[in-house]
Order: C-alpha cells, then sequence, then structure tokens
C-alpha cells in the first residue's frame, strides 16, 4: 500500500495508507490557545495549525496516545472523535471519552479493515509520560503503537508521549521497525518539576539508532511553549552527531511526503 505521510504539526500527523486515512493525536485549536491544568500550569499553543479540521476530509482512525492533555487532544480535536471511525487509546482514556473510542493496554492488538479489503494490524506499545512514579501517576497512562501492513518496508513505530526508559528498544524485538514517529521536545511543567515527560533530541537520536529505524520523523517538538527541546537545527545536529542524520526528516507543516521515496533516499544516502 502506498504511504503518505503529512505533518500537522505538535503531536499531529496524517498518514495515508492505501485507502486507508488515519490521524495521530488531534490538534487544531488556533494559535495563541490557552489551556489551565492546574496551579501554574498553563499550556500555550504558539503555532497556527496548516491546514484547518474542515479541511481534513474523512479520518478512518484516530490514533491517540492519551486524552488528558492539551497538547494531545485539544478541543478541536476533541469534537472531531465523534465523526471519525474508530478511536484507537490507552484503556484509561477510552472510559473518559466513551462513544468510538477503543482501549488497547500494552502489546494487545486490534486489525483496521476498510472496504478494499486491506488491513492495518495495530499494536499497543508501552509509553511512560515520565521516570519517577509519582509523576507517572500524575500524567496518567499514555501509548504508542507499531503499525504493519502487507508489503511495507518495515513495521511503522508511533512512540507516543513517552521518555527514554530500560527496555524501550525492545520494541525493535519485536517487531521490524523501519519507520518511527518520535515524540520528543522534552517537555516540562511545573508539576512535574524538572522531569521531562517527553523525550529529548538526544533520547530519540538513541531510540533511532537502538531500532535500526531506517527513517525517523519528528513529532511533538514544537507548537507548544512547555516544549523546552524545540530547534530544528538542534534536533538535527544531535542526530548528524549520533550517526543517525540521514535518518531523521523534520519536513514542514502541512509538508506531504512519499515514505517509500524516504526510505529510498535515505538508503542510498
Amino acid at each position: 500500500m502506498e504511504t503518505q505521510i503529512t505533518y500537522l504539526g505538535a503531536a499531529t500527523y496524517l498518514l495515508e495508507i492505501g485507502a486507508f486515512r488515519l490521524l495521530t493525536d488531534p490538534g487544531f485549536d488556533p494559535d495563541g490557545t490557552e489551556k489551565s491544568e492546574g496551579p501554574g500550569h498553563l499550556l500555550t499553543k504558539i503555532m497556527a495549525p496548516p491546514i484547518s479540521v474542515d479541511e481534513l476530509g474523512r479520518i478512518d482512525a484516530v490514533l491517540l496516545s492519551h486524552q488528558q492533555h492539551f497538547d494531545n487532544l485539544d478541543k478541536t480535536g476533541r469534537a472531531l472523535l465523534p465523526n471519525v471511525g474508530r478511536v484507537l487509546t490507552t484503556p484509561e482514556s477510552a472510559a473518559v471519552l466513551g462513544g468510538n473510542a477503543e482501549g488497547l493496554a500494552p502489546n494487545e492488538s486490534t486489525t483496521l479493515t476498510n472496504d478494499d479489503g486491506e488491513q492495518i494490524r495495530v499494536t499497543a506499545i508501552l509509553a511512560l509520560h515520565g521516570l519517577a512514579e509519582e509523576v507517572r501517576k500524575a500524567t496518567g497512562e499514555v501509548t504508542g503503537f507499531v503499525l504493519e501492513w502487507d508489503g511495507q518496508n518495515g513495521a511503522l513505530y508511533i512512540t507516543g508521549d513517552t521518555v527514554w526508559f530500560d527496555n524501550i528498544a525492545d520494541v525493535g524485538q519485536r517487531f521490524n521497525v523501519g519507520t518511527v514517529i518520535l515524540h520528543m521536545g522534552a517537555a516540562k511543567v511545573p508539576a512535574a518539576g524538572d522531569n521531562a515527560l517527553t523525550m529529548t533530541s538526544e533520547e530519540g537520536a538513541r531510540l533511532t539508532k537502538a531500532l535500526d529505524a531506517n527513517v525517523a520523523f519528528a513529532a511533538h517538538f514544537e507548537g507548544w511553549a512547555h516544549y523546552t527541546d524545540s530547534s530544528r537545527e538542534r534536533i538535527q545536529q544531535v542526530f548528524d552527531d549520533a550517526g543517525v542524520g540521514d535518518h531523521l526528516h523534520l519536513i514542514a507543516p502541512g509538508e506531504t511526503v512519499d515514505l517509500a521515496a524516504v526510505q529510498q533516499a535515505t538508503a542510498t544516502a
């Protein structure tokens, strides 16, 4: 199945795989949107979405890392959910969302099937929104996803909001990961102190290398004020220094790339 990937800012990607149209962590609120998530904990959006939700078109499924944080599911994104085919997320988030939301525990799988007979197997992957237990309790359940379909050049791994933790790279032993979408940005909020809630650029590069992924896309690194590792230049330099700079593709908001072409270009770089 031909695969087109469009970056829509922050943690939002549109994945067009064959006839499927999948969306990750929907965020379409305007630049300047703010939301308080606790005392001194104000999330501020600092990037306009490259397209409006009305321009999005049909969505067969949303892959939602979690619903409890505004930078992964904003007001406009939440309003979109009842109009999509399926919403795959954590059990906690599914219980809150109800409706068409389905909770997947880590390592649990489901299959998406369309009218053309195409199928995508989706497996939930453990993600940790912080290393300290008290931080994880405060931030709630999060998940990543691995997508597999016939004929693909390596599985597609979406990390979801996670930090580096022991055994995170074990996903590369269970799946032949060809492409990874990395939630980075080293997000920090007052309630978590100096604890980052998502990977740093160094951790993203380390995971790309550990997985031996051919292609890496960046997510969750720009668009919100609480992302502390948001420089495209620095991210590229970190990946260059780690020896995986050719694998990183920092595409512009609204830009669409053909995954097979990107994989080929990376393989011949």
